[in-house]
């Protein structure tokens, strides 16, 4: 079930297998705010919290994101966020993991605005 969600997550963005270990750990994230037939149609959230969980924040894995640089001295002109790519999510505080293609580093952040229209290049 995880191997397959994963690989339908890299597959419906295109996305290379670089990313698979990101794909697996989102897929495991995702799994368990799922319903489950174990658990009579209650997600793992709910049966150890009793409600529903929050899933406002949930978004489409491997789409662009632009994350607001936080340097000092930008100018007004200047560029003020960074083009990535949304690789998973943070566990514990409510940020995401990313891709910058141009440093081929993974960041994570929380000041972001999506393109979910915008997928992987």
């Amino acid at each position: 079930m995880v191997v397959n969600t994963a690989q339908s997550i890299l597959c419906a963005q295109s996305m290379p297998g670089i990313f698979w270990g990101e794909a697996v750990h989102t897929a495991v994230y995702l799994l368990n705010w799922s319903p489950a037939a174990a658990l009579d149609g209650l997600t793992p959230y709910q049966a150890w919290y009793g409600k529903k969980p929050p899933v406002h924040f949930l978004r489409v894995f491997g789409c662009v994101v632009y994350v607001n640089r936080l340097r000092r001295h930008l100018s007004k002109l200047e560029d003020h966020g960074q083009k990535v790519v949304l690789i998973g999510y943070k566990e514990g505080v409510k940020a995401y993991h990313f891709y910058v293609p141009a440093t081929e580093r993974v960041r994570v952040a929380r000041d972001v605005m999506f393109d979910e229209n915008a997928g992987w290049d």
